[in-house]
């Protein structure tokens, strides 16, 4: 047991295809000319946004690296610093399944008054943690099973309170 490691990527169906079918309508009204004159140049900021905000979910991924000393995150573009919090830090981490869509809002680094920071790809298992600070956190995680026996791996070797399983 050195450590847990979990990188995530948006490959859902719905989110691809929402970005595919603009992206034809779009170049199939360049591609067969029937574009006015006047609606030449929206077209072109249409394709230019429709082909940044395409880039983005492509290249966008959460990384959690999670070890003996803390749990290190970042969500990338979003983030290009990595977050890190050491395990004397946190009150409370349990692996708990969530609903992204009533607590955050959704998917994506999402921030909730009442739950508090979201980061997010898909799924509803997540990392809760509670600093001692009072601030509250979620990070989502493919990989529920294989984290709780990390977790539980690490509690028994550290005897760390703040794991609750």
């Amino acid at each position: 047991m050195e450590s847990f490691y979990e990188k995530q990527k948006f490959n859902q169906w719905w989110i691809k295809l929402s970005i595919f079918i603009p992206f034809v309508i779009v170049f199939w009204g360049v591609i067969t000319g029937k574009t006015q004159a006047e609606n030449g140049s929206s077209m072109l900021v249409a394709a230019v946004v429709l082909g940044f905000i395409s880039v983005l979910f492509y290249f966008a991924n959460l990384e959690t690296k999670i070890d003996t000393d803390g749990i290190t995150i970042r969500f990338f573009p979003f983030q290009r610093v990595y977050y890190y919090v050491r395990w004397e830090e946190i009150e409370s981490a349990n692996v708990r399944t969530y609903k992204p869509i009533r607590e955050y809002g959704g998917w994506g680094l999402r921030y909730s008054f009442k739950h508090g920071k979201a980061y997010n790809v898909a799924g509803t298992v997540g990392l809760q943690l509670v600093l001692k600070s009072g601030k509250k956190f979620l990070i989502g995680t493919q990989k529920g099973e294989e984290l709780r026996q990390f977790l539980s791996e690490l509690n028994r070797t550290k005897n760390l309170t703040c794991i609750q399983n």
